[in-house]
């Protein structure tokens, strides 16, 4: 693999990630439809099942870490590590044995899911061309599509016919059957420099470019703090790069706000049960794969930064316009499907145009990036549930469009497309 792009086997490398990351998806999104049955299940309120999700959110912050791992071993024995780590916390999460043993499952749990995209992202990232990027990783996320479609859609029967712990022992055998499998891939490349100064996995594209942005300040060569300093030096151009970083943060703060309250919304107000909930939750996936496919097949002619912006204001648009649509089932549904679209179409836009950022260090600034949407995503299960539960929808949408006002203000005026080739 070393030395040559993967293009050759690309189409075995996505039909493996798809499949693999179906799984990961599946966890990514499970507490959105189902958290109050969850919370029912294991015998807590609402409120205190949130915050579970917020430990396991919160566990995802070390994806940083893993994800500069990753870009001195390689990426598939990082990736099957967090599959592996993934699998053991929700399985120990399946056991329902009180607050402690929860919490440390929820940590497991969270380490292991956070690190896996950001380098099965930096995999596939290394060795493909920019100009094709966004097909590639657009085609990948179809997974997240596929999960909502097929996988919370399927749960949502299993939870109803076979109870809570059914569906994680399926989703916990699913991903320790997946670290398996992920060892047919091509090995990654070892990362030859501690201080990421050259590209891994063997790519080209733009890896020269880089060295100037890999070379730390004088300042930042001794010491702990100044090992910390380092550690989020991203570069010359980390302006741009944070700035990307920061629009995930937003971004998934606004939608999860939404997301993970409205199984409770549409159970309150419409009577729905898990199999409803679950036929909602395929529609999303309809709608964030249709942002997927227009992703993979027009997003390198739009342009990267450009497609972040036309999702990031079609996010607006619904946010402002969502408790309008708190009418009937159908304007309310409606009102979930249209976000996710857009949601979906800036996110996978932004990983291509955060992965050359900085290429010398793709999987750690690819994990900052999932890292950022895991604190958004973190903060907005404390504040979803609460906001609901005192002001109804109207505790909803606005305070969405309001963090994504931010996000289209750091994509105009800060981020920039490969800034390593701006002179």
């Amino acid at each position: 693999m070393r030395g040559r792009p993967v293009t050759s086997r690309v189409g075995y490398i996505l039909a493996l990630g798809i499949s693999v990351k179906f799984f990961v998806d599946i966890s990514v999104q499970l507490f959105n439809p189902f958290l109050v049955m969850y919370a029912a299940g294991i015998g807590v309120s609402a409120i205190t099942m949130g915050r579970l999700v917020s430990v396991r959110n919160l566990s995802g912050l070390f994806a940083p870490l893993i994800g500069s791992l990753a870009d001195r071993y390689g990426y598939r024995l990082i990736m099957r590590f967090n599959l592996f780590a993934a699998g053991a916390g929700v399985f120990l999460f399946a056991t329902g044995a009180g607050i402690p043993v929860l919490v440390t499952a929820m940590i497991i749990w969270g380490i292991g899911q956070g690190g896996f995209t950001p380098n099965m992202h930096s995999y596939l990232s290394a060795m493909l061309p920019y100009s094709r990027r966004s097909r590639y990783i657009g085609t990948l996320e179809y997974s997240w599509a596929l999960s909502g479609i097929v996988g919370l859609f399927l749960f949502g029967l299993v939870f109803e016919h076979c109870g809570w712990r059914a569906t994680l022992y399926i989703l916990g055998g699913g991903m320790m059957l997946s670290a398996l499998v992920l060892g047919s891939l091509p090995k990654s490349g070892r990362h030859v420099s501690p201080e990421g100064d050259r590209s891994p996995e063997g790519g080209t594209e733009g890896a020269g470019l880089e060295t100037k942005d890999q070379q730390k300040p004088p300042s930042l060569k001794v010491g702990m703090a100044a090992r910390i300093r380092n550690f989020f030096y991203l570069g010359k151009h980390q302006r741009s790069a944070w700035s990307c970083i920061l629009i995930s943060v937003f971004n998934f703060f606004a939608i999860t706000h939404i997301m993970i309250i409205h199984g409770g919304w549409l159970e309150t107000e419409y009577g729905f049960g898990p199999s409803k909930l679950g036929l909602v939750a395929l529609l999303m996936g309809l709608f964030d794969w249709a942002g997927s496919i227009l992703v993979s097949t027009a997003g390198d002619r739009i342009g990267k930064k450009r497609s972040v912006f036309i999702g990031i204001a079609g996010m607006l648009a619904c946010f402002i316009l969502l408790p309008f649509m708190n009418t009937g089932v159908y304007p309310a549904v409606a009102g979930l499907l249209l976000p996710r679209f857009f949601f979906e179409f800036a996110t996978v836009s932004n990983f291509p145009l955060i992965s050359e950022q900085n290429p010398g260090q793709r999987g750690k600034v690819l994990s900052f990036s999932v890292a950022g949407g895991l604190l958004g995503a973190t903060i907005a299960a404390n504040t979803g549930p609460a906001a609901y539960l005192k002001l109804g929808v109207w505790g909803l949408g606005p305070v969405s469009a309001g963090a994504v006002v931010v996000s289209l203000v750091l994509i105009l005026l800060l981020v920039q497309e490969e800034p390593h080739r701006v002179r």
